[in-house]
């Protein structure tokens, strides 16, 4: 590794200094150091790499940050399969596992070769009007389609390989991967999927009929999903971060990524801990 990006959050009290410490380490060491505009923000600093730069160059990325700060990385990154260090400067951290304190010391055992890879699914989805890719885009954690007018429920017909599954009415359907089971599809009923499997999990918000349950499916799967309401707008979210409008002319596509996101995780863990940690299992609720 030669070329160290730092991807940091752009605000909080823990966040210029942790940025200065890691860089005078990286320093020390003889690294080049590769910042987004974000964080030369953060330190006032008015160079900064260009995200096709940090792409093209970076051997590691250090984010610091919350989970969100990570998709972010994650979206600069592409089709790359960079490395990616998460030290949790937010609140839950799923995804972002070392904690603020250990950041300088879990860079040193990625430098000295001394940590643990895993690599994580993701989906790709394009939007088709009138036979036309209108946008193409992988994510990490999920896809949610939403209606637009909180006072109604809206339709969508989902096809599983060309196979009619079903026709949801519902406040929106959720497609995660299974690094996205414990985000928004949590939150909606879905079931917490152990991130190293390769699945997609589908699963419907507030749906009207009570047997509408989220369901889990195969990653060598095409999803499809028609909006079914006539002049009914919906829009569609990637990650919790891009945001389209979508009308009934559109149709969404879901598959499986071909390229993964390799997180950085600390060996002393494993993803029971980080639930039990996360969640609060074990701890007494009274």
């Amino acid at each position: 590794m030669k070329n160290i990006a730092i991807i940091a959050k752009p605000h909080g009290d823990r966040v210029k200094p942790l940025v200065y410490e890691i860089m005078g380490f990286l320093s020390n060491r003889g690294f080049e150091i590769l910042k987004d505009k974000r964080t030369a923000d953060v330190i006032g600093d008015k160079h900064f790499n260009t995200d096709e730069e940090i792409q093209s160059k970076a051997d590691l990325v250090v984010v610091l940050g919350g989970d969100g700060t990570l998709i972010s990385a994650v979206r600069i990154l592409g089709m790359k399969e960079t490395p990616i260090l998460g030290v949790n400067l937010g609140r839950l951290g799923f995804l972002t596992e070392t904690v603020a304190d250990e950041g300088v010391s879990a860079l040193k055992d990625v430098l000295d070769g001394d940590y643990k890879i895993e690599r994580r699914m993701k989906l790709h989805s394009h939007l088709i009007q009138e036979n036309e890719k209108m946008l193409e885009i992988d994510v990490l954690n999920d896809i949610v389609i939403n209606k637009s007018d909180a006072a109604r429920i809206f339709e969508t017909t989902v096809y599983i390989d060309g196979m009619l599954v079903n026709e949801y009415r519902a406040d929106g359907l959720i497609i995660a991967t299974p690094t996205g089971s414990t985000a928004y599809s949590l939150a909606a009923g879905g079931p917490i999927v152990h991130p190293s499997l390769e699945t997609m999990v589908i699963t419907p918000i507030c749906p009207q009929g009570l047997s509408n349950r989220p369901i889990v499916i195969s990653d060598e799967s095409e999803v499809t999903i028609k909006i079914n309401a006539e002049k009914e707008t919906a829009s569609i979210t990637y990650d919790g971060q891009v945001f389209r409008k979508l009308d009934d002319t559109i149709t969404i596509t879901v598959k499986k990524a071909s390229s993964v996101t390799n997180l950085i995780v600390p060996k002393s863990k494993n993803y029971y801990s980080l639930i039990r940690e996360k969640l609060g299992w074990g701890i007494s609720q009274c």
